[in-house]
């Protein structure tokens, strides 16, 4: 504290002191050089009086503790300053008149100070006239009253130079506040931003998603933690990369990603996904990695940056893979006992011996729940693996629909559904046919059965000349935007069939879609409550069967 009082004090005593120098040093040297230039000047009493009080005033300014006097006290100095100017240039009146002009030192000295406007000016005005009237004092003259308008030149150049001095001090002071303003505005800001960074660093760091922004040129801005320690797993040592990782693998743990597919290089070149499956590290230390990214454009709409999420979902894909595991396994457990029992009903109700008609009625339904039961198993079979193996051969579409809608008419009859096919006769593509009759059969069986109602069920097929479409359409219960998205997915069923107590294990529609993939088609559902789906199956003409999409893996994650 006492350390701060001493250099505030020893900081107002030097402005002071810099303030009076000039004058001191102009009449230093006047004085030094009079015994040379003016003789007999320095021997003047007036002018000696005036010296020694311009040295005093010096002194003063070094010695007093100007900051523990009453405010403005300090202005005594240039005040006297217009005595010692006057006595000055009283003594040198004679070889040098012009020392008048000394008083533009104690002048800007008030003009830059804190008094008001009016009394700087008038202490101003009043100073100079007072050096200009001093040899005048005691010997007024009125015939030479025309001589002593001569004294009122200095008093005015001094009150013009005074008026513009503070004048041009306001316009100063503007800007000073106005800079002062701003920088404070900006130390504000910068307070903020630095704030704002510590936040947005201890969330980064917190959340368990690795999240790495880079620029156009796919240099790395900003990174987290949880980013570099998969870095560090895809360049295989401690060293943090920049995401191009070399231990970096598709979805079947083995392949390495070409560079191409590697997130960082998709989003740069524009590419929005996610979900992509990619594997990072090697041996035990090998993650799985769900990715997606967003790039980042500037106000023209280039590419100016990317930004890339990967979360570590090593836990989901095994567990998945140990349902497909354990699905395949209890399937196989099943199949075989359920085999022998179909093959006992079979020779119980073929036996030359026949049973009682209630008997037989009983054993009928231990036979259909028998195949319901080896249908189930199959279609588990089917999902458990990940992709479809598909024969294809040259095949007639066109009957094969009229094949599945001749299979499925009796059970739209039952439930009062009326079937519609319109199909070009031929349609011939390189299909796998028990593959393709078995999705043609799952679509009609599940437009006949959420159609309680009865109604119409439309199969209709269209070439392009780059694709076959074909769509089989129904009016019944329909399902929301949401539910028409999910439904593909393996044991979903939506809560209205649910409600409606309609049987099924929510396989049908996984089975055809994996079927489709494996012909290098796709599907797609649209439907709304009330109003029925349309289910569109798209096949390739080329016969580009079994190409999976490049990012299938995605589905499992």
């Amino acid at each position: 504290m006492w350390l701060r009082l001493a250099a505030s004090r020893f900081a107002l005593n030097r402005s002071v002191v810099l303030c009076q120098i000039p004058l001191t040093l102009i009449v230093v040297v006047l004085g030094v050089t009079a015994p040379l230039l003016r003789p007999g000047l320095i021997s003047d009493p007036t002018f000696e009086l005036g010296f020694s009080m311009i040295l005093v005033l010096l002194a003063l300014c070094v010695v007093v503790p100007w900051r523990e006097l009453p405010r403005g006290s300090l202005l005594v100095v240039p005040i006297l300053d217009f005595v010692a100017i006057a006595l000055v240039r009283a003594g040198a009146a004679e070889t040098q008149p012009a020392l008048g002009v000394l008083v533009i030192f104690p002048v800007l000295w008030l003009m830059l100070s804190s008094l008001p406007t009016w009394a700087a000016l008038g202490s101003a005005v009043i100073g100079s006239l007072l050096v200009t009237a001093w040899p005048l004092l005691g010997s007024f003259d009125p015939s030479a009253l025309r001589s002593y308008l001569g004294v009122l030149l200095l008093p005015v150049v001094m009150l013009c130079i005074g008026v513009t001095v503070r004048v041009m001090s306001a316009s100063t002071r503007v800007r000073e506040l106005d800079i002062e303003r701003k920088d404070r505005e900006l130390n504000d800001l910068l307070r903020a931003a630095i704030d704002r960074e510590r936040v947005l660093t201890a969330i980064l760091n917190t959340v368990d998603v690795g999240l790495t922004a880079v620029d156009a040129h796919g240099n790395t801005t900003l990174t987290n933690r949880q980013q570099e320690l998969f870095n560090r797993l895809a360049v295989g040592h401690d060293d943090v990369d920049d995401g191009h990782g070399s231990l970096m693998f598709g979805p079947d743990r083995v392949t390495p990603l070409p560079v191409d597919r590697q997130p960082i290089h998709r989003a740069l070149t524009g590419e929005t996904f996610a979900d992509q499956l990619i594997w990072v590290g090697e041996n035990e230390a090998q993650r799985a990695l769900s990715t997606a990214a967003r790039p980042i454009k500037d106000a023209d709409g280039g590419i100016a940056g990317a930004l890339i999420a990967c979360s570590d979902v090593t836990e989901l894909v095994e567990a998945v893979s140990a349902k497909d595991v354990f699905i395949s396994n209890i399937s196989h457990e099943f199949h075989a006992p359920l085999t022998s029992v179909l093959g006992y009903l079979e020779l119980i109700l073929e036996d030359e011996h026949p049973l009682p008609g209630h008997l037989k009625g009983y054993v009928d339904v231990a036979e259909r729940n028998a195949e319901r039961v080896l249908h189930l198993v199959a279609d588990l079979l089917s999902t458990a693996g990940d992709q479809v193996r598909v024969h294809p051969r040259p095949v007639d579409l066109a009957a094969l629909i009229e094949m599945s809608v001749r299979s499925n008419g009796l059970r739209a009859q039952k439930n009062s559904v009326k079937l519609k096919t319109e199909a070009q006769n031929p349609l011939w593509t390189l299909i796998d046919p028990l593959r393709i009759s078995q999705v043609l059969d799952n679509l009609l069986s599940n437009a006949i059965k959420y159609s309680p109602g009865g109604g119409v069920v439309s199969v209709r097929a269209e070439e392009t000349e780059s694709a076959i479409n074909l769509h089989v359409e129904d009016r019944g219960m329909g399902m929301t935007e949401h539910e028409a998205r999910q439904v593909f997915s393996r044991f979903y069923r939506t809560p209205a069939a649910r409600r409606a107590d309609i049987d099924g294990a929510g396989l049908g529609l996984a089975i055809t879609k994996s079927i489709v993939e494996s012909h290098g088609g796709s599907i797609q559902c649209i439907s709304a409550p009330g109003k029925g789906s349309r289910f569109t199956v798209t096949l390739p003409v080329n016969g580009e069967v079994g190409r999976l999409p490049q990012d299938s893996m995605e589905e499992s994650v």
